[in-house]
């Protein structure tokens, strides 16, 4: 099997061509970061029809993922490095679309954009978030908690904090298993919790509600510049959003988002499995 290496945003995908995809468990032994490649996900990516390329997405549980910004952008610099596009492609990836376009300085890849679909934020008042032993919950857990729950590629939790100081220091991962339990049960969630680090700038922690911690989510990114924009945190319509693995541009244009991150191709190579 033929594949390539790519980092994108600090998260790392290995790709290949659809008829070399592995079974579930040839997936978890590529993806296992000791005694194979290692990486977030195996991304298959076929070659582009009518400007569409389609895209899956496997997890290392052998899961397939039907919806992720940075995999997307992943596929474009993919097809890039094959010759198969140039500056401009849409992805299909498990039925939903992205229009990814990369920004080139002679051969070299200097960033690669996508857009995302329209944000839908969800109402709070009178929910089950702020109210009842949930609520007595979310404040334990933080002070004066600020919520908002939006649907962007999936559900999407944003809590902003005071400093980012308290984002350094708090306990995030028992605070996401305490949150799954009582507040989001049931729930297939992503929580991102964010602060001010700067001049509309954003700082921002992403967990699955296990309290596993994802080193990008483009779709966190976005739901975050876009939450901190409408409590008046930022003023700026292109914000700087910073992860654990790397770090994301976001421009809103009302609620539709366009992400912006660096994606490089980190080796290529050939392994038997």
């Amino acid at each position: 099997m033929q594949f390539l290496k790519i980092h994108t945003a600090g998260s790392d995908f290995i790709v290949c061509d659809a008829a070399d995809l592995p079974d579930a468990r040839g997936c978890a032994r590529l993806l296992n970061r000791r005694t194979g490649i290692g990486g977030e996900g195996l991304l298959t990516v076929g070659d582009a029809a009518d400007n569409l390329a389609p895209a899956r997405l496997f997890l290392p549980d052998g899961s397939d993922d039907r919806g992720s910004a940075t995999a997307a952008m992943t596929a474009a610099r993919a097809l890039r490095a094959r010759g198969k596009c140039r500056s401009a492609v849409r992805i299909d990836l498990g039925g939903r679309v992205y229009p990814v376009r990369l920004t080139t300085l002679g051969d070299r890849v200097l960033c690669v954009w996508v857009e995302l679909p329209p944000l839908v934020p969800r109402p709070l008042d009178g929910l089950k978030y702020y109210y009842g032993i949930r609520g007595e919950v979310l404040r334990a857990c933080l002070v004066h908690p600020r919520l908002t729950i939006c649907d962007l590629c999936g559900t999407q939790a944003v809590f902003l904090l005071e400093s980012a100081a308290a984002l350094r220091t708090l306990n995030l991962t028992d605070i996401c298993r305490r949150l799954a339990e009582v507040l989001f049960y049931g729930e297939d969630i992503r929580l991102h919790f964010a602060a001010v680090s700067g001049d509309n700038a954003l700082s921002v922690r992403s967990l699955m509600p296990d309290g596993s911690e994802l080193a990008a989510c483009g779709e966190g990114a976005a739901a975050v510049a876009y939450t901190a924009r409408a409590a008046g945190l930022c003023d700026s319509d292109r914000i700087p959003v910073r992860m654990r693995g790397g770090s994301f541009c976001a421009e809103l244009y009302d609620t539709e988002i366009s992400l912006c991150a660096k994606s490089e191709v980190i080796f290529a190579g050939e392994i038997n499995y």
